[in-house]
């Protein structure tokens, strides 16, 4: 048996519930699923003995750290989504005649309160000293005097505006985390391969709610990362059968590069076994390859199997419909080999149901 290691971070994807991509990370500092489940021990009789464990309260926590600042990845966290346009805090240099100027940018705005304040800074010759001077205006839509009207200069102005350029989200106190489907993708490598990385192991959690925590941390000496934390909720995939609608948090999928489905499978088998079928009457039959690995038995792919019939008849296109057998008189048989290796083989028996 090989031996891999699942190596370096993976890329994040998350989607929305209407399947749109709202954060692609590749710039990873980090990543990590960690699966948790608690168990309570059932004791009883004499000794209170250990009769049976009972495991419940399944967990699974993912984490993605992205070196790259994201105010989608961000807005998964509040719940909101990043819209254009906010108010921003801006600053321009304007010039000044006898304590009076004026913006040329955008109309300043309130902060928190009605009045449309700015803050002028510049410096000033005060008592034959040059001093430096912090002075709060108010704003007449983009006018405004200085508290010196004996004042020319220039002067640097500092003020709240809307920049329709800009984007932004809302965290609000009451926030609800927002819940995505989360698909990470991880190199695997291998130490048998000349080739090193030999595939992909893709990780799809199919509900993660955001756990509304995010941190910023900025250093001098270094770049602000994003980690995000996610609970996966259980999922009950779309499905007809009970087999197929149990409740699952994710799954986990092995991509192995240039490796054909069937390049591990040693025989293949039939749903049910050999069947009867009236003449003319059709029927496709469920096929399983086996592989030699110990995994479960798979549908194969039909579009790579042959179909060889005796008296019945089958259909050997590749259309949806291969495989589907039409009964014929006295019954007959079919021989289904895997088309690119012919040493797999299975003969199915077809008898006469009328």
């Amino acid at each position: 048996m090989a031996k891999e290691f699942l190596v370096s971070t993976a890329v994040a994807y998350a989607f929305d519930s209407d399947d749109n991509l709202v954060l692609f990370g590749d710039t990873m500092l980090d990543t990590s699923i960690e699966n948790s489940i608690a168990n309570t021990d059932v004791r009883a009789g004499q000794g209170n003995m250990l009769q049976y464990i009972y495991y419940h309260s399944a967990d699974m926590n993912i984490t993605i750290n992205n070196a790259q600042f994201s105010l989608n990845q961000l807005s998964l966290a509040v719940g909101n989504t990043a819209t254009t346009g906010g108010t921003v805090f801006t600053e321009e240099t304007v010039g000044v005649t006898l304590g009076v100027g004026a913006v040329t940018g955008e109309t300043p705005l309130a902060s928190q309160v009605a009045t449309i304040y700015g803050w002028a800074f510049y410096t000033d010759t005060i008592d034959g000293v040059i001093t430096p001077v912090e002075d709060r205006v108010v704003f007449s839509t983009k006018a405004f005097t200085l508290a010196d009207t004996t004042y020319t200069g220039n002067v640097c102005i500092r003020y709240f505006a809307t920049d329709s350029a800009a984007s932004h989200i809302d965290i609000e106190a009451n926030m609800i985390p927002s819940i995505v489907k989360l698909v990470l993708k991880a190199q695997l490598c291998s130490s048998d391969s000349s080739l090193n990385k030999i595939g992909d192991v893709i990780i799809t959690i199919y509900k993660a709610q955001a756990s509304g925590a995010f941190t910023l941390s900025m250093t001098p000496d270094g770049v602000a990362s994003t980690p995000l934390t996610f609970r996966a909720v259980a999922y009950v995939p779309v499905g007809g059968s009970c087999t197929t609608t149990k409740p699952v948090y994710g799954t986990i999928d092995k991509v192995l590069t240039g490796v054909n489905w069937y390049d591990n499978v040693d025989s293949l088998s039939i749903v049910g076994g050999d069947f009867e079928l009236a003449n003319l009457s059709t029927e496709l039959p469920e096929f399983r390859a086996i592989p030699n690995d110990g995994t479960a038995a798979f549908r194969p792919d039909y579009q790579d199997l042959t179909f060889v019939a005796t008296t019945v008849s089958v259909d050997n296109t590749t259309a949806v419909t291969k495989g589907t057998i039409t009964g014929a008189t006295g019954g007959g048989n079919v021989l289904v080999t895997i088309t690119d290796k012919t040493s797999v083989d299975l003969t199915v028996l077809v008898g006469d149901d009328t």
